[in-house]
């Protein structure tokens, strides 16, 4: 039977393999169209995505405005409590220089001014060299070795400042300062100071009644150095309220400003700085970044979500479609092909109801394709089967036929007279044998052609022994073959080459010292590399070389023979009482056989 060259696509190949690793939802036709229209609607999908991102961001600005009211709302007791210092303290910079001169006269003015705004804890002025004689308490204190103080006179201005321990308030509290312009000009003669407790700062604020589903925002206010005076939770807890990383005083001065960042203990807030006085006192609102996003009833990824599924809709349509239309008739029709690509030859009428006409095309094709081929194969079934029942035929007569010429070699070795014509017969006979042996071998095997080396050198070596055997003469024999297939080109000469060599170990073998029988091992085994060894060992007395008795050699000069058709390397050697023949070969693939058969 010829074999041709594979068709392409009815064996494995390296794109197979490789598309056989890839994902199987990749490889779909439903997931290419949804991926093609997917890049089809990127455009729109960006487009979407932009207004939505420009309708989010518009929904910040506002959200941080509104956050801005807030914060100017709630904290709007502080901050007048401060704005109310601030202009007293301009007021008094502007009326204390007449009272410098009278001590008790200012002492009782600042006194006047702290019984009737209760909320300042101190009044004073302090003077440049900061020796204070003038204040609400009435006592003198020198401040001349304070740091606070020469901070205020190195940068003399109306400024707001914290000092967490004062020295005469003896508490934490906001400091208003305001310049004192000296009388004869040309600088300043000191500062009025008003002392703001945060002890007797609001603490609490409230939004409107139509606003209370917001949460409340913290408020900071803060300097233009970015220092804290005043803060909502307190100033012990001022410092959970602060940005990280951000310098206010930055912030400050770039007036106002949103911005979303995380505190120290990591928690995320939006804030909003508004100026209250420029270049003076600004306060800081904040609250969680989730009441940021919070645009009321509708949710901040709502834009975003929807543009997403309706996205996401089209290409789930699209997936659809293509399962409905063309996927699902497509592995109905994959699976049909793939079972008749499998062996299996059972086709039943495929189901193509629904299918777009070009797929129905394609399974009506593939059913005359697949009653074409079953057909083709059917004859070439007959044809075989035909061949191979020939060829058993010519087996078999060829093994008659030879059986036939032994038994007349053996009626005329029987007739003959002289030692040497029987010997010359007999050894004919053997070797017509071998070749029967073969062929009888070659019809009994189902394939015809490989010959299995087991079976065939058993028969040979039954037959041998039951020829050479005698009343008186028997033999101990061991042998083991290995059930290896031989193809005839190398059955034949191995079955001579053992006809030979076997005849040749029962001619000259002697029985081992205290034994009663000679004694033959016979093996055939594989070797590494699709090799395989013929070992023949007799035991045989020192000295004799295994020759014919006729001393022509024939035997050695056929065994010789017999290896090289083979292509094998042939080793003989005697020692210890023992004589051992040894051919290694290569085996031929059995396909060369399968070829020579088919064609």
């Amino acid at each position: 039977m010829t074999v041709g060259p594979v068709p392409m696509g009815t064996g494995p190949s390296p794109g197979g393999q490789l598309s056989g690793s890839r994902s199987r939802v990749a490889q779909r036709l439903g997931f290419r169209l949804a991926a093609l229209l997917a890049v089809a609607l990127l455009p729109l999908a960006i487009i979407s995505f932009l207004q939505a991102d420009a309708w989010v961001a518009a929904a910040r600005d506002q959200r941080a405005a509104v956050l801005m009211g807030d914060t100017l709302r709630v904290s709007s007791p502080v901050i007048g409590l401060i704005r109310e210092a601030q202009g007293a303290a301009a007021a008094l910079a502007r009326t204390v220089r007449p009272l410098l001169d009278d001590e008790r006269t200012c002492d009782a003015v600042m006194s006047h001014l702290a019984g009737v705004s209760p909320q300042y804890s101190f009044v004073g002025y302090v003077p440049s060299d900061g020796r204070m004689i003038c204040a609400s308490d009435g006592a003198a204190y020198d401040y001349s070795g304070n740091p606070l103080f020469q901070e205020i006179m190195a940068d003399l201005r109306a400024q707001i400042l914290v000092n967490s321990r004062s020295p005469v308030a003896r508490t934490s509290v906001v400091l208003v300062i305001h310049p004192v312009i000296a009388r004869l000009g040309g600088g300043y003669s000191g500062y009025v100071v008003l002392a703001l407790p945060h002890s007797a700062l609001p603490a609490d604020a409230t939004l409107a009644r139509g606003d209370a589903r917001r949460e409340l925002p913290s408020f900071l206010t803060m300097n233009r150095d970015g220092m804290v005076l005043t803060s909502s939770g307190g100033l012990d807890h001022a410092a959970d309220l602060l940005p990280q990383d951000v310098p206010l005083a930055e912030r400050a001065r770039d007036g106002l400003a949103s911005f979303v960042t995380r505190t120290a203990a990591g928690q995320e807030r939006f804030y909003a700085l508004v100026p209250v006085v420029e270049g003076q006192l600004y306060v800081l609102g904040s609250v969680p970044a989730r009441e940021a996003v919070g645009l009321g009833p509708v949710s901040l990824v709502t834009p975003f979500l929807v543009s997403a599924l309706m996205w996401a809709g089209s290409l789930i349509v699209a997936w659809i479609a293509a399962e409905r239309l063309v996927s699902r008739h497509i592995r109905r029709l994959g699976r049909a092909i793939g079972a008749f690509a499998s062996g299996n030859r059972v086709v039943g009428g495929l189901d193509m109801e629904g299918a777009p006409a070009e797929i129905r095309d394609v399974g009506q094709a593939f059913l005359r394709m697949t009653e074409t081929i079953l057909r083709d194969e059917a004859e070439l079934e007959d044809t075989v089967h035909q061949r191979e029942v020939l060829l058993r035929e010519v087996h078999h007569r060829v093994k008659n036929n030879l059986q036939l010429i032994a038994s007349i070699m053996n009626m005329q070795s029987r007739r003959a007279r002289s030692p040497e014509t029987k010997a010359l017969m007999r050894g004919l006979q053997e070797r017509v044998m071998s070749l029967a042996t073969v062929h009888k071998e070659l019809y009994q095997t189902s394939g015809l052609t490989d010959v299995r080396a087991d079976e065939l050198l058993g028969d040979i070596t039954r037959q041998i022994i039951g020829m050479a055997s005698a009343p008186g003469r028997a033999f101990h024999i061991d042998h083991d073959f290995a059930p290896i297939p031989l193809t005839p080109d190398q059955a034949v000469p191995l079955s001579l080459l053992l006809t030979e060599a076997l005849t040749n170990a029962i001619k000259y073998a002697e029985p081992a010292p205290g034994a009663s029988s000679p004694r033959l091992e016979l093996r055939f085994a594989p070797l590494p590399g699709n090799r395989a060894e013929l070992v023949i060992v007799n035991t045989a007395s020192e000295g004799e070389a295994a020759a014919e008795p006729e001393g022509t050699g024939l035997g050695q000069q056929l065994v010789g023979a017999f290896a090289s058709q083979l292509g094998g390397e042939l080793e003989t050697r005697q020692a210890d009482g023992r004589y051992l023949l040894r051919v290694a070969f290569e085996l031929n693939p059995l396909a060369r056989a399968e070829n020579r058969h088919g064609a």
